[in-house]
């Protein structure tokens, strides 16, 4: 079982692994670890290791892990930032056409309006029954969240839940989780109803719009918890749509941050109709050369 150890014996723990404090005095750099959590540094501490060993590569110094740090916080707001514009443009799109077609009042909640289509398959078709199931669970996660609303105490919720009246979709989807707005574009049975937000944001079709919300939740999640962006393998893969690949620096892997990050630019880049937020978001990954790797190149 792991022991807890004072803010000393932390700082010579990274000292015995061959981290060089250098200008950095013990005390400054106990003060880091104290603001920023022993295991949180860790993790980019990690990204220095020899191969195979608990121990930093030679050279390695307390300045250069605290600049990865603080770079990375200073992506994560940018992140943050971006995501301010591009998620309140979705959900608004989103509403707009959705609750056309749905209906007023709680028209939302018809669980026709969802996959899976059909009745559920025969078990010995294992693919097409696990599709379904699947199917299953997540649009019974969106109905739940939507049903879960009205518990919820912003004035404009209780305003309808005084009255008696259902919840309107375009209120609704102001307060569910960016999760639940993801599960909720992937559970629609008719997504042609996504065509007009496709278009509006020049995104070549539907699933492209699908699988680029998926990716940024999945990012702004990491950064809305304070986790780490840099040297981070990200699960499954990033898809580059058209105005993410013209604001591109360079090579892009799919499972890297600076493909997500890049993806986020273009999006936010084409509803601000200006490049300023992909030349400030782009600027700062490539501010340090020495560390701009850990986003193009992860290996954690």
């Amino acid at each position: 079982m792991k022991k807890w150890i004072d803010l000393k014996s932390q700082v010579q723990k990274h000292v015995e692994r061959g981290l060089d404090l250098g200008p950095v005095s013990s005390d400054d750099f106990a003060l880091f670890l104290y603001s920023s959590n022993y295991y949180r540094v860790s993790g980019y501490a990690r990204c220095f290791y020899e191969r195979d060993a608990d121990r930093y590569v030679p050279g390695m110094t307390a300045t250069k892990l605290m600049e990865v740090y603080d770079l990375d916080r200073a992506v994560r707001n940018s992140v943050l930032d971006g995501v301010g514009v591009l998620e309140p443009t979705l959900r608004s799109r989103v509403a707009y056409h959705f609750a056309k077609l749905a209906g007023g009042g709680g028209a939302y909640l018809d669980e026709h309006l969802y996959l899976p289509a059909g009745p559920e398959p025969d078990p010995g078709n294992g693919r097409a029954h696990d599709r379904w199931q699947k199917e299953v669970a997540n649009r019974d996660k969106v109905l739940k969240s939507f049903n879960q609303i009205q518990k919820r105490h912003e004035i404009f919720i209780q305003h309808y839940v005084r009255k008696g009246d259902p919840i309107p979709f375009w209120a609704a989807i102001e307060v569910v989780s960016i999760g639940t707005f993801s599960r909720f574009l992937r559970a629609l049975r008719d997504k042609s109803v996504l065509a007009p937000v496709t278009k509006s944001l020049e995104l070549e079709d539907e699933s492209k719009l699908l699988q680029a919300i998926q990716n940024i939740t999945f990012m702004r999640n990491i950064a809305a918890h304070h986790g780490r962006l840099w040297n981070r393998r990200f699960e499954g893969h990033v898809t580059l749509p058209a105005v993410a690949l013209d604001v591109k620096r360079k090579y892009l892997s799919t499972t890297t941050p600076a493909a997500a990050l890049t993806l986020l630019a273009g999006l936010v880049d084409q509803i601000e109709k200006s490049n300023s937020y992909s030349d400030s978001l782009l600027n700062l990954i490539h501010s340090n050369p020495s560390l701009v790797d850990g986003y193009y190149r992860s290996i954690l």
